[in-house]
């Protein structure tokens, strides 16, 4: 897959790509949890997309949260928790680019959407609670 290729899927899922640098692409996403923004890229024989920052905490990450992130990425089959060079909490999908087709693009991205909307609503529950 290439980029023009990948631009090409994604814009066919209904999704606003604007280039965002040497081969990245990104998205804004309005969710019940607020805005979403993506940014997908296509790096050596990867296709990774991921919502950045998922959770802007600028490295004042708990131990708590720490280990939420580490159960979650156990419990996750695709999408995966990290934290960016800011500290900030990222969640990422990543795929093979050998054989990727637009349905498994397609599947990934929507795995990433529901995922970061159910997290973040999980978290921001958490944080309201007494």
């Amino acid at each position: 897959m290439d980029e023009q290729t990948l631009r090409s899927c994604v814009s066919k899922l209904g999704w606003d790509v604007q280039t965002h640098g040497q081969g990245t692409f990104r998205s804004d996403h309005r969710t019940d949890e607020g805005d979403m923004q993506i940014y997908l890229r296509l790096s050596g024989d990867w296709f990774v997309a991921s919502v950045v920052p998922f959770l802007a905490t600028k490295g004042n990450n708990s131990f708590e949260l720490s280990r939420w992130l580490l159960r979650m990425n156990h419990d996750l089959s695709v999408a995966k928790f990290a934290f960016d060079e800011d500290g900030d909490v990222t969640l990422t999908v990543e795929l093979p680019t050998e054989n990727l087709d637009e349905g498994e693009v397609e599947w990934a991205l929507n795995e990433l959407l529901t995922q970061a909307t159910h997290h973040r609503a999980v978290l921001r529950e958490a944080a309201e609670a007494p």
